[in-house]
């Protein structure tokens, strides 16, 4: 406790920065994020329903889907994390939110002329991964700039806070909707949110004088070897991007994603309104990660927190495994708090000791690296999990998801830089 408050004293002393609740650039930067994270909530809950109820999907083609839209992670992430050092990060987070809501609005309009399959659903699944690509690299890129360094961690807890809020609302809302809107029709809410998102993006004013320096004209593959070197030279970076990366392989974009739907609604007899239930009040669990972290983390230290949070995610699938019908609702709601608790503590630590130890230059080159890394995982566990769910069943699957999950925080066990590491660097470091 005394070396954190030590660390920050000084710059207390020098300049306190005003709470970022009262920054007008934050203010219209989380209140995009908000309104972007719960459409998007609301469209992860229905584009599977959808794909089950309206098109008979198989578990392999929803895996399939899941995997469409995380593919453009391994096959543009590192471009981009070079592009978005040379390029302005607002601007181009506004184009991909104009570009998500064109993408998503296919899916009712296709749906009205008769031409909804799963092809369409896959390649509009590639069109908003590939947008999402780029305007999520540039999101934690901006934070830093939006906001003072030493108020990163707290600006991250704010937009995790959001997210999780969004993760609680989302999933009863949809299953609320699909009670009286057929589920393509619900994407239009989607839609809007992004166009609502890029408005209110819009009133994000940064002087010049602390926007990101342009960097000088380097060929894209020196840059992008730059952000790698960096990335994977670095121990913590590297610890943290295997540990995430492996859970992400398994987790609810991975694996877990392309057989949660399938097993609630077939194996386990939910409908879909008692599914965006469970999950509704299971992500409560979300709320009390992002509002109780910092506290954590001053109380036992940074790395071990990050340890616990990490293992939780395996925890809860040993826990909905065992799940049967009679117990189906309890049981997922358990699994999705103990989860979603996990999942925000996790990424609030580490997103927040990435930004903390990378210089402002490196920042976009640095999330897409890292990206590139965890997010290159998701369409092969969704591929995987969508093909081992209808080959072995999606109940032993579930019990390989958990063996993994668990074995995710081996790297962060073994780094003695995460193990011990008691608070956020006050700067970057090597």
């Amino acid at each position: 406790m005394a070396n954190v408050d030590s660390d920050l004293e000084p710059a207390a002393t020098a300049a306190r920065p005003i709470s970022v609740w009262r920054q007008r650039n934050f203010q219209a930067m989380w209140s995009a994020h908000t309104v972007s994270q719960f459409g998007t909530q609301i469209t992860f809950f229905v584009i599977p329903v959808l794909a089950l109820t309206t098109l008979s999907a198989s578990t392999g083609q929803l895996g399939l889907i899941s995997a469409m839209e995380t593919l453009p992670f391994l096959l543009v992430g590192l471009q981009a994390g070079a592009l978005l050092d040379r390029w302005d990060r607002k601007r181009v987070m506004v184009t991909a939110d104009i570009g998500r809501a064109v993408a998503i609005a296919l899916l009712p309009i296709g749906y009205l002329v008769g031409l909804l399959n799963v092809p369409l659903l896959c390649a509009v699944g590639f069109a908003i991964g590939l947008f999402t690509v780029f305007f999520d690299i540039a999101n934690q890129a901006f934070l830093p700039t939006v906001v003072a360094r030493e108020q990163t961690p707290d600006g991250n807890s704010r937009l995790e806070f959001s997210r999780s809020t969004a993760e609680l609302a989302g999933p009863s809302l949809g299953g609320l909707l699909l009670q009286v809107v057929t589920a393509p029709l619900i994407l239009v809410v989607n839609s809007v949110s992004y166009l609502v998102s890029a408005l209110l993006l819009n009133f994000i004013r940064i002087p010049q004088a602390q926007a990101p320096e342009p960097q000088a004209k380097t060929r894209m593959r020196t840059q992008i070897a730059e952000g790698l070197r960096f990335v994977f030279g670095h121990r913590t970076l590297r610890s943290l991007a295997l540990a995430t990366g492996i859970s992400n392989l398994v987790g609810l974009g991975g694996a877990l994603g392309a057989v949660l739907t399938a097993y609630a609604l077939r194996d386990l007899k939910l409908s879909p309104g008692e599914l965006g239930l469970a999950l509704t009040v299971g992500n409560c669990g979300a709320l009390l990660g992002a509002t109780f972290s910092s506290r954590l983390i001053k109380l036992v230290g940074l790395g071990r927190v990050l340890i616990a949070a990490k293992s939780m995610s395996g925890i809860a699938v040993i826990i909905l495994a065992t799940a049967a019908p009679a117990r189906a609702v309890p049981t997922l709601i358990a699994t999705t708090g103990i989860m979603a608790c996990g999942i925000t503590v996790y990424n609030i630590g580490q997103v927040s000791l990435r930004q903390a130890i990378t210089p402002t230059g490196m920042q976009a080159r640095m999330n897409a690296s890292v990206r590139f890394a965890i997010w290159g995982t998701l369409p092969v566990g969704a591929m995987a999990g969508g093909y081992l769910g209808s080959a072995l069943g999606t109940r032993p699957t579930l019990w390989m998801i958990a063996g993994i999950g668990l074995f995710s925080c081996l790297p962060l066990i073994l780094t003695t830089d995460i193990r011990t590491l008691r608070a956020f660097p006050s700067q970057p470091s090597d």
